[in-house]
């Protein structure tokens, strides 16, 4: 490959998207260690990745600096989130994309020649331009990945070799565990305990971490399910921590009537920094198909996820995962959730 000293990065949707492409971005990185990576996103998300070191900058797809390629012209692009995937509520953040409809001026078309490779991860393919349209924009080479219904795996797995093939890398056993992991500072991680009145775990410490939310209702186990694994959890004495976002404002009032045990806070609303230093300094986590989960699991935590069929197997979190599911999440068994945490923590 001509070396690469710039590259622009593209993916569209929210946390629990963002990280399914982790494993790809990692890949990239690992590829080209001395490029300039941009990533083109939601901000909030993709600065966990400026974080961890894996892009060097992040860019939101309305700053002006998008101007040359998204446009507000035209209707928006379906890119997948009108899906039954993490983030079901996003399905009106795709950007607005003029797919080569109008002229590009001289000076817009400067801009993008600042970049030697574009790379993007979607959901699904769409009126996202060919290849062809960034290399007449002035960009060296550019390759898209568009995820294929039906595809046998996690769709984590399949953005990650597409994206070797194009790079043209080994495939080393180790290689997409290794790319899947999102490592923080160590700085970070204290600040984000700190800030929730929490200590760093020791040695043998353990902490469980409770997402009982998701942007789609119909992906929610029941309230009071979570409820019952936390009574467990805390009489096996394992402390812990019920996080709750905007998008689980409906089930606050249930849950702020409802007395935890000792050892067991709730936070809500928090950053999405927050987040993931809570959850890269625990241990266990449990949640429904939602971002949240996918970051545990980006994390390094042991993850218990409950999901619906429909869900699987593109959504699939990687790591140290396992997944319960049927039709309908409020199916699963609580003995079955009881019994996975129970091998989870070793009984």
């Amino acid at each position: 490959m001509t070396p690469i000293s710039r590259a622009i990065l593209f993916r569209v949707g929210g946390l629990g998207d963002l990280l399914v492409a982790l494993p790809a971005v990692s890949l990239v990185r690992r590829s080209i260690p001395d490029a300039r990576l941009t990533l083109v996103g939601r901000p909030e998300y993709a600065a966990l990745l400026k974080l961890a070191g894996i892009v060097d900058e992040v860019t939101a797809f309305d700053d002006p600096r998008m101007a040359t390629i998204f446009a507000h012209a035209g209707g928006p692009i379906d890119h997948g989130n009108k899906r039954s995937g993490p983030e079901e509520e996003d399905k009106n953040s795709a950007p607005y994309f003029d797919s080569g409809r109008r002229a590009v001026g001289k000076s817009e078309a400067a801009s993008l020649k600042q970049y030697d490779l574009a790379l993007g991860w979607l959901n699904q393919r769409s009126e996202w331009p060919a290849e062809e349209w960034w290399r007449r924009e002035g960009i060296g080479r550019a390759f898209f990945a568009f995820h294929e219904s039906g595809a046998s795996g996690p769709m984590s797995r399949f953005f990650f070799d597409r994206t070797r093939q194009f790079l043209a890398l080994s495939d080393p056993d180790d290689q997409f565990d290794e790319c899947a992991r999102l490592t923080l500072d160590r700085g970070l991680v204290e600040r984000a305990l700190d800030s929730l009145g929490l200590r760093p775990l020791g040695a043998a410490g353990r902490r469980l971490v409770v997402h009982p939310g998701s942007g789609g209702r119909a992906k929610r186990w029941p309230l009071r399910n979570f409820m019952a694994i936390i009574e467990q959890a805390a009489a096996r004495g394992l402390e812990g921590v019920l996080v709750t976002g905007e998008a689980e404002a409906d089930i606050e009032s249930e849950i702020r009537r409802t007395a935890l045990p000792a050892g067991w806070s709730h936070a809500a609303c928090l950053d999405a920094e927050t987040v993931a230093g809570l959850l890269a300094g625990s241990t266990h986590y449990l949640g429904n198909d939602s971002g949240p989960t996918h970051l545990a699991a980006a994390c390094g935590a042991s993850v218990i996820a409950v999901f619906p069929d429909a869900s699987l197997p593109d959504w699939r979190p990687f790591g140290r995962t396992h997944v319960l599911s049927t039709p309908a999440v409020e199916q699963v068994p609580l003995e079955a959730v009881r019994a996975a945490l129970d091998d989870s923590l070793g009984a």
